[in-house]
């Protein structure tokens, strides 16, 4: 007997379920035509386990739920549509590479709007009010964050979820259902085949829908038009175009590490945040390759776009000197850098010694993966990298 189970609810009973527990009475067809393919490769080549069928329907049900109150808020107060984003600072680059860093430290000067993972993951009102209270959203965040740590523990060395820390974009832009973060926790082929033929449409779709989000939080006070927001994900490297097509006005700063590094430590992680849900886990030489494809697209958008407003510096450099990293990313952003801020930065480093949570271990060898293979496969990028880093001295 096979010990892969199915999500135990059809495409029309999520939805179905959704509009019973937002109480919201509407029909969210955007969502079908992405959800049907994702729920077969989720009920296939996913392999959820028993208990990862029904925390994967629970969470397609937090993502549809968020959707329906969304839409809910938009169409009663149409003034959300009106609240200004102005100039987010977007971080780029390879996951592994030091993004969360970056992003966390920004998030920790006070000069920047942020989501953090609370947020990330309940950013719609329950009732609709913008009056309520934020603590349920903010406890059944904090019962995800726990259920993770107790699920796979190991996964905090490589990924720290915490309910007030600065989270990246991709679990919140899920919620729209057009998002290349699936992949991350489960095995999605199908629908990855189906978001790459949306071509440059599928990631404006995502991008448009985090702004709809950014005006929502400013809307409900989670944030302040004031203030740009420091905004990242792993996914965004290739796709400078449809960030700037969506923020004009958009900087980019973008962290970059030897993919001798990332990629086998990318492998590790992924492994990790594929436990919790299903036996079925991600082919390293598949990624590597996926990877490749990405960071050459990467490269090509630098060729084509000549005055691409992005700002570079090694991992090593922000491990090295984070405060230095954080002033040069101020000075490209026309943002003036105060004692207050170094001393905030200070703070932060201070309290979030590396490897706080543990040590993550990992190796080429591990996934089957060469130096020569990537060295091969990713040579520009290879190239790239190396030459930044002799410039900055690490």
């Amino acid at each position: 007997m096979s010990s892969h189970y199915p999500i135990p609810m059809s495409l029309d009973e999520l939805l179905a379920e959704a509009r019973r527990l937002t109480g919201i009475d509407r029909d969210d067809n955007a969502v079908r035509e992405p959800l049907e393919i994702l729920l077969r490769d989720l009920n296939g080549p996913s392999c959820l386990h028993q208990h990862g069928a029904i925390a994967k329907q629970n969470k397609l049900l937090r993502l549809l739920c968020n959707r329906l109150r969304m839409q809910r808020d938009f169409a009663a107060h149409p003034e959300i549509a009106e609240q200004e984003v102005c100039a987010p600072v977007f971080v780029l680059g390879m996951a592994r590479s030091g993004t969360t860093k970056t992003q966390r430290v920004l998030a920790a000067t006070g000069d920047f709007n942020y989501m953090p993972f609370w947020q990330v993951q309940y950013p719609a009102l329950f009732s609709g009010d913008p009056n309520e209270s934020t603590q349920p959203r903010i406890d059944a965040a904090d019962a995800y964050c726990r259920w993770l740590d107790e699920t796979v523990p190991e996964s905090k060395t490589g990924h720290d979820f915490a309910t007030f820390a600065a989270e990246e974009d991709s679990l919140l832009t899920e919620q729209c259902f057009v998002a290349p973060s699936f992949f991350a926790y489960s095995e999605v082929p199908e629908y990855m085949t189906w978001f790459a033929g949306l071509g440059s449409q599928g990631m404006i779709t995502n991008v448009e829908f985090l702004k709809d989000v950014l005006k929502y939080l400013q809307w409900q006070g989670l944030a302040s038009a004031d203030k740009p927001w420091v905004l990242k994900a792993p996914t965004y490297y290739g796709f400078e175009p449809e960030l700037l097509s969506v923020f004009p006005d958009a900087k980019l700063v973008m962290t970059h590490r030897t993919p001798l590094a990332t990629v086998p430590s990318i492998c590790k992680l992924l492994k990790y945040f594929h436990m919790p849900f299903g036996d079925a886990f991600v082919d390293p030489v598949g990624l590597q390759s996926a990877l490749a494809g990405q960071l050459n697209l990467h490269l090509a958008n630098r060729q084509r776009i000549t005055d691409l407003p992005i700002l570079d510096y090694p991992f090593e450099a922000m491990v090295k000197n984070s405060t230095a990293i954080a002033e040069a990313i101020y000075q490209f952003c026309g943002m003036p850098f105060t004692e207050a801020t170094r001393s905030r930065i200070a703070a932060w480093d201070g309290e979030n010694p590396a490897h706080a949570k543990g040590k993550f271990v990992y190796s080429l060898e591990e996934f089957g993966l060469s130096q020569a293979g990537i060295e091969t496969e990713m040579a520009g990028y290879v190239a790239f990298v190396a030459e930044l880093r002799a410039r900055f001295g690490v």
